[in-house]
């Protein structure tokens, strides 16, 4: 059995901000069999800034641009917190799945194209993105024999979309066969290898939905500085960025997994909406 856990950055709800022009989802594998002991050393981090900021969770923007409880932290104390994440994960055995959508593509496409498959199902990048996570455990789990795929999917806690979601990925639309094969007298349901549905937590509940909360946003800031032109907030934020990325970016499962090429009209539609920079 696996656990996923994820969250986003740049979520934009049922309009579309300007100022964040993408979405990104991670998701996480945490190993089950070393889980309690991974929770255990994410939470060093607590004792290791009591000094600093009072902390009941990590938060990735907060952490990076000083806000919050991090307002009066030095910025070497923030950055250093960071990397004791990114080290942490690079040291693990853990995987990622990440996701990105273009938010401004998604939003002008559902204003031109209201009647399309796919936006009728899908009104708004979270729900694609929510699914999309679902649909790469499917495809990455299925081979495995005696239900050794079998997937607790769990969302840090969303209000807006959670029933949608979950509806969703309960009972979900027959073109998502165009993304991982269905085999109905074999699997008996499409998105088998996810036990039930959709589950949410809140972060500060979670260790492993705060880990994914901090990679979701740095790799958001990673494609706005590189591939969507916004200006540094200082001299060298994207070479530290692009450095911090690539520290983990072996963990991340193959966007050629994540982003199939076939010509599929559904996944078709998924790479028509994906971020620059992917």
């Amino acid at each position: 059995m696996f656990l996923c856990y994820v969250d986003e950055s740049g979520y934009n709800g049922r309009k579309l901000n300007p100022k964040q022009p993408v979405q990104v989802m991670v998701g996480i594998f945490p190993n089950v069999y070393n889980f309690h002991r991974s929770d255990s050393e994410f939470r060093q981090v607590f004792d290791i800034m009591k000094d600093e900021a009072p902390l009941s969770e990590i938060k990735g923007e907060q952490i990076y641009r000083g806000r919050g409880p991090w307002r009066d932290v030095r910025p070497e104390i923030r950055d250093s917190v960071i990397e004791y994440y990114l080290d942490w994960v690079a040291s693990r055995n853990h995987k990622f799945i990440v996701t990105a959508v273009d938010n401004v593509k998604y939003f002008k496409l559902a204003e031109s194209e209201a009647d399309n498959t796919f936006i009728r199902a899908l009104p708004y990048p979270y729900l694609l993105s929510g699914l999309h996570v679902a649909l790469v455990i499917q495809r990455l789990n299925k081979s495995k024999k005696k239900n050794k795929g079998r997937t607790i999917l769990i969302f840090d806690e969303q209000e807006e979309f959670s029933n949608a979601l979950t509806e969703l990925v309960f009972n979900p639309p027959e073109f998502i066969d165009e993304f991982v094969s269905f085999a109905p007298e074999k699997e008996g349901a499409r998105l088998n290898q996810i036990i039930d549905t959709a589950f949410f937590v809140r972060s500060h509940h979670s260790s492993m939905a705060q880990v994914v909360d901090i990679v979701a946003y740095l790799f958001r800031v990673y494609l706005e500085l590189t591939a969507y032109g916004f200006p540094e907030a200082y001299e060298g934020e994207r070479n530290k960025i692009a450095a911090w990325i690539s520290r983990i970016q072996d963990k991340f499962i193959s966007f050629n997994v994540i982003y199939p090429q076939k010509s599929k009209p559904f996944v078709q539609f998924m790479s028509s909406v994906k971020a620059n920079g992917i």
